[in-house]
């Protein structure tokens, strides 16, 4: 299974200072953890509502937030705002893992064989995003 790509991501800086401060010594992959709820969520919807702006409607951050106990959404910040929601769903569009249509979001085969991978490996393909090699 080969997940390369050759389109450049770009993240911002503000974004690497917040991955800073949210990590802890207990919950290391929680960033993985977003991903993989998202994926899941999906699995077990089979499909969800897109916004007006293309992005996963709030109503499902909102859940993530819920259940990660994280407030990064308010309300005047859509998803499109949250750059950490935008980079979820960035990576797993560029990687297949999800499609979108006009009106909704949908899991594909690639995002099924990505739930299948030993969690390190997962891991370990998310941060090439963060920090990749040469």
């Amino acid at each position: 299974m080969n997940y390369q790509t050759n389109q450049a991501i770009y993240i911002d800086t503000s974004f690497l200072l917040w991955l800073n401060k949210q990590s802890d010594g207990h919950q290391e992959e929680w960033m993985l953890d977003g991903f993989l709820f998202v994926l899941k969520k999906l699995t077990l919807h089979q499909q969800i509502r897109l916004d007006r702006d293309g992005h996963l409607h709030r109503r499902f951050w909102k859940g993530m937030e819920q259940v990660f106990q994280r407030q990064l959404l308010t309300k005047s910040k859509k998803p499109k705002d949250v750059f950490y929601y935008q980079f979820i769903e960035m990576i797993a569009v560029k990687e297949g893992w999800i499609k979108k249509g006009s009106h909704y979001a949908s899991i594909t085969y690639h995002g099924r064989e990505f739930l299948d991978l030993p969690r390190r490996t997962q891991w370990n393909h998310i941060l090439r995003y963060i920090w990749p090699e040469k």
